[in-house]
């Protein structure tokens, strides 16, 4: 059973609209485990607000340890910047609405 302080890897993750939570994948550490119904979750150190589904997870382990061997997984953020930004052109409109042709 995964208990708080075991080391297990995680995946990179890389996130196109929240950079800030990117994480470079490798060895963490458990800091929660959870059971919600009948899947259990768990956390690590080195991804503050995210919990991975250990039963996905778990089967990944070989794969990754292959993938990533003795390095530690740590957070990579980006700046979070907006998506739509004055001048851009959206969906046939400018940002404020007005057509662009």
């Amino acid at each position: 059973m995964i208990k708080v302080g075991d080391k297990i890897y995680v995946k990179t993750s890389l996130h196109i609209s929240s950079g800030s939570l990117d994480v470079i994948g490798g060895l963490a550490t458990v800091s929660k485990v959870s059971k919600i119904g009948e899947d259990i979750f768990v956390d690590v150190l080195e991804h503050p607000q995210h919990s991975y589904n250990w039963a996905y997870l778990s089967k990944l382990q070989s794969k990754l340890k292959k993938e990533f061997g003795k390095k530690k997984a740590y957070p990579d953020p980006d700046i979070d910047t907006p998506w739509i930004e004055e001048g851009d052109f959206v969906n046939g409109e400018g940002y404020h609405g007005r057509p662009q042709w």
